[in-house]
């Protein structure tokens, strides 16, 4: 289920991806320089496609940059004429940290090529039967397994770093809009969300590997699956590891035995 929706989904997500990368480009010009490490236009050329380099703040120009002509009009204005807004065209106090949103953008758009390509990749083991058995395949699901999350908070950097110094765009500066609480106060209540959230991933995580440990549920007087490739197992029910099993393992007994 997870490949096919890898499969089906990621490539959507790139469609709209692009989409939003018009739409940023239209409304929010100096995040798009900033992501692109953009500097300045040369003439009428049209504006290449940075793929690395370091966009150094201070010396405002791009170092070690890998550059591929044209790509950067390309996919930001659908021309091979038309030029991106650079970032000298705009004022340092207005400029995003191209530094960071340059490398946060190109971890979330790397880590989305991976997963069109694992559903790819999936799709033709699928085909040849072999979906269950390519340990290369798999060890790649396994380290893929975070890849959501991680391209999720890479992208959330990008839109919230990429708009400083606005909380609106183009008329409210964020050190406007900052609120004049006290360092104590600030502290405080990050500390009181890092034990929350710490407390609430702690007891998750612990049940989650108990109901691991429990394994499958052994369906009493029904032939026991083996298990394998491609092959069905019941599963634990989730709430099966909130209560202790009887001595053969089934915890529905103990249940069945306080009705």
């Amino acid at each position: 289920m997870a490949m096919w929706m890898a499969l089906l989904v990621a490539p959507i997500q790139a469609v709209i991806g692009d989409f939003h990368g018009l739409n940023t480009l239209k409304h929010q010009p100096a995040k798009i320089a900033a992501i692109e490490g953009h500097w300045e236009n040369v003439g009428n050329e049209p504006t290449p496609l940075i793929l690395f380099g370091w966009p150094d703040m201070k010396a405002e120009k791009t170092k070690y940059a890998v550059e591929i002509p044209y790509l950067g009009s390309l996919i930001l204005t659908h021309t091979l004429t038309e030029q991106v807004p650079a970032l000298k065209s705009f004022k340092p106090e207005d400029r995003p940290n191209s530094t960071i949103v340059f490398w946060s953008f190109r971890v979330m758009v790397g880590l989305g090529f991976l997963m069109i390509f694992t559903g790819l990749w999936s799709l033709w083991l699928r085909k040849r039967g072999t979906l269950y058995q390519s340990r290369a395949f798999l060890y790649l699901a396994l380290w893929m397994g975070p890849a959501g999350l991680i391209a999720m908070l890479a992208g959330w950097f990008t839109t919230e770093i990429g708009r400083q110094p606005w909380v609106v765009y183009g008329l409210m500066r964020t050190a406007d809009a900052s609120s004049g609480h006290s360092f104590g106060q600030m502290s405080l209540t990050l500390g009181l969300f890092v034990v929350v959230y710490f407390t609430l991933f702690g007891v998750g995580l612990g049940y989650m590997m108990r109901l691991v440990r429990k394994g499958p549920i052994v369906n009493e007087g029904k032939e026991q699956k083996q298990g394998g490739p491609g092959r069905q197992r019941t599963p634990a029910r989730p709430l099966s590891a909130a209560v202790e099993g009887s001595e053969d393992g089934d915890p529905s007994d103990s249940l069945n035995k306080g009705n």
